[in-house]
């Protein structure tokens, strides 16, 4: 009978752990947020823009996009594996975005900056002259091509016509372990310790038999 008790308070110390973990874990999951590009109304200047898809999945802000779609200032251009995209500036430039990147464009004071996340860049410069401000400082002028570890920060003007593509895994890519579910594991296992605990103190409990007469 003392055995048996054991083991309800057992399951029912885990059943409690495991229901403090996921309250904790969907609390943490629902105050993040995903974090947004940021422009200066002030700085941002009217550039509008004309998505051609030349293959593959491409996304504007994380929405499923199709060529002649409307690309504004500030917008997040993404492309999956095997996705190419162009967007078409009119007069400020023309920027190709290779397969499996992220890149970030917006209008400042009159120059195109193009913002990339990867764990590696390539940028090339088919036309005009862009400056690199990130991860280094450097110029590319036409014809020029070269790679950087990380993401970059490139600004042009004058019509440009620039590629930039990432290599390998997209910064940011690999597996998330948040607070969250760091909570649950450890209280999981707070949870077996207890119900252990508690089981091997039931059998300790038990009065010792009397002797035999």
């Amino acid at each position: 009978m003392k055995l048996r008790t054991s083991y309800l308070r057992a399951t029912i110390s885990i059943a409690l752990a495991m229901a403090v973990a996921t309250v904790f874990t969907l609390s943490s999951f629902a105050a993040a947020e995903v974090t947004k590009a940021v422009v200066d109304p002030v700085l941002a200047q009217d550039c509008t823009g004309t998505l051609t898809v030349k293959a593959g999945h491409v996304t504007i802000n994380g929405n499923a996009a199709q060529t002649g779609a409307t690309v504004m200032t500030g917008s997040v251009i993404s492309t999956g594996s095997n996705g190419k995209a162009i967007v078409d500036l009119g007069a400020v430039g023309r920027v190709e975005i290779g397969d499996n990147t992220t890149a970030t464009l917006t209008c400042v004071a009159g120059s195109l900056e193009i913002r990339t996340n990867c764990s590696r860049t390539e940028v090339e410069v088919r036309r005009g002259t862009a400056e690199v401000k990130s991860p280094k400082v450097e110029t590319l002028t036409a014809g020029k091509k070269a790679k950087y570890d990380g993401g970059v920060d490139v600004t042009a003007t004058g019509g440009v016509d620039i590629k930039v593509e990432c290599e390998g895994r997209r910064a940011g890519a690999g597996p998330f372990v948040g607070p969250g579910l760091i909570g649950l594991l450890a209280l999981i296992g707070v949870g077996a310790a207890v119900a252990i605990g508690i089981v091997v103190g039931g059998g300790d409990n038990a009065p010792p038999s009397s002797p035999t007469r």
